[in-house]
């Protein structure tokens, strides 16, 4: 199943690093995160630097 998540959906400025990506999961690998589009994490879908994430939702977080 598919969720939807929202990096840094909260922060304000143009300089923000935001995105929207539909994944079965992610998960911290050193220094990144990772969204996978399937649960046995085969398929990467995204990878961000850690340090530009603040926050990730869930599109049900709102």
């Amino acid at each position: 199943m598919m969720a939807t998540f929202e990096i840094n959906r909260s922060l304000r400025g143009a300089e923000a690093f935001k995105a929207t990506v539909e994944a079965a999961k992610y998960k911290q690998e050193g220094d990144y995160f990772v969204f996978y589009a399937d649960a046995s994490g085969t398929k990467k879908v995204l990878t961000v630097k850690a340090e530009v994430v603040v926050t990730i939702d869930t599109a049900t977080d709102r």
